[in-house]
């Protein structure tokens, strides 16, 4: 509210906001280190405050220098941090030399700030991050102090001494890296295994966390789980509640991940306020196409159980990332009549996009049609691509779309669903409602 001198106090507008510290290089093509971590903890609602170990000049094909930033200095950009803002967490990336470990661990060894210990040993691209004794320093004085320690394979095998093949191994390890008493979260990706595996150490005990493995991770992506597992603990969950909710998070970063050069790809840290965004759009468009249908579309074109309109917001993760009609579209009185917009509601049309956007992740829609023949042979003769596939009573819808796609010489346009109790249904495909509209318009 205003003053008494008519001036504005900041306090009164803005509130308070979680804070957390990243203590870490900076990388100049912006996808991992301070730029990748402050990103990270925005997305997450945290205001993030910086110390930087070191300047690299590197590009998304290799660390061409770096220039350690003295422990001194370090030390007073931390200092000068943590005596003026009350942060909730923190985390180390790269410190790139013992020095700079000693200096972060003379700052944090009597301070109660929850800490996350990211041991970054090499870049993404693959060159060297740390000058000799890093390990051994972060393993003598870090961990010690930390909540939790967030290796690769390859850095595990550095500060366990020991190589790692499968599972077992990993589990040895862990117990090697946390027998000082910090939480180990030991990532699977470069680990031999069909599923990416992680390993989650705690007080002796073991979770496995088992995700999909995706193309080769981004430049970034063991900063931005490291921030995001310090962006939660900044707002007060626990170490364990926070690793686990910031794998989920960069599952999502990584399917986001984008090119910015001629290498490696880097994660995208804000993918989620991205998709909140995206989720208003999504409906808003969902809704208009909906309104146009029920203006249009013949009441005999829905199939016996109503038609769905599905639309996935971009780089869907599950069912609850698709919007569609609850209820779905039914005839009322002679005419299409559709519930209300809403993520989740998109019924068995989420199974089948998340089919399609795993063949083509810009086909994001999709329409539920009821099957006739003379309906069929115009889509044809118009020139839409039409594939089948006959769904048996062990057969899951996703494998049927997949099977039709790929046993089409080109992407189709339409897929016909044959089941074994005589019932078809044509699933119209789009990149979005409107070219769903415009497919339709083609017909009538």
């Amino acid at each position: 509210m205003p003053g008494n001198d008519g001036n504005i106090n900041p306090g009164a507008i803005t509130g308070s906001m979680y804070k957390a510290l990243s203590i870490a290089g900076s990388d100049s093509v912006g996808g991992a280190g301070i730029q990748a971590d402050l990103k990270a903890f925005a997305s997450l609602g945290v205001h993030g405050c910086c110390a930087i170990t070191a300047v690299t000049a590197q590009s998304s094909t290799a660390v061409d220098s770096i220039c350690a930033v003295e422990p001194s200095m370090l030390r007073a950009q931390m200092e000068s941090v943590l005596e003026d803002v009350d942060i909730g967490a923190a985390k180390t990336g790269m410190l790139y030399m013992p020095d700079s470990v000693e200096a972060v661990a003379e700052v944090f060894e009597d301070r109660e700030i929850p800490l996350v210990v990211d041991p970054v040993l090499v870049a993404g691209v693959g060159d060297s991050l740390g000058s000799e004794g890093l390990a051994k320093a972060i393993m003598d004085r870090l961990l010690p102090l930390c909540d939790m320690v967030t290796p690769n394979r390859h850095e595990a095998e550095t500060m366990a001494g020991m190589e790692i093949i499968d599972g077992e191994d990993a589990m040895t390890a862990c117990e090697i890296i946390g027998s000082q008493g910090s939480s180990v979260y030991l990532k699977g990706g470069h680990i031999d295994s069909l599923d990416v595996v992680d390993y989650l150490y705690h007080g002796s005990e073991f979770t496995r966390l088992r995700y999909p493995r995706l193309p080769p991770a981004g430049h970034g992506g063991g900063c931005v789980l490291s921030a995001y597992m310090a962006a939660n603990m900044a707002k007060g969950m626990d170490a364990i509640r926070a690793a686990l909710a910031a794998r989920e998070s960069v599952q999502g970063s990584i399917v986001a991940m984008y090119t910015v050069g001629r290498g490696v790809a880097v994660v995208d840290p804000l993918v989620d306020l991205r998709r909140d965004a995206a989720a208003v759009e999504v409906l808003q468009r969902l809704r208009v196409c909906v309104t146009r249908l029920e203006e249009t579309l013949p009441a005999s074109w829905l199939p016996a159980g109503g038609g769905n309109l599905a639309f996935a917001l971009p780089f869907a993760r599950g069912p609850e990332d698709i919007a569609g009609l609850e209820p779905p579209m039914m005839a009322v009185r002679g005419r299409p009549r559709a519930g209300a917009a809403a993520f989740g509601a998109a019924d068995d049309m989420a199974e089948a996009v998340l089919a399609v956007m795993g063949r083509d992740p810009w086909m994001r829609a999709a329409v539920k049609l009821a099957h006739d023949d003379d309906r069929l042979d115009l889509m044809e003769e118009l020139g839409l691509t039409v594939s089948a596939f006959e769904r048996g009573s062990a057969a899951t819808l996703a494998r049927g779309m997949e099977g039709a796609i790929d046993h089409c010489d080109e992407f189709p346009d339409v897929v016909l669903e044959q089941r074994i109790d005589g019932g078809e249904v044509l699933r119209l495909l789009g990149r979005s409602p409107e070219e769903l509209l415009q497919k339709i318009a083609l017909l009538l």
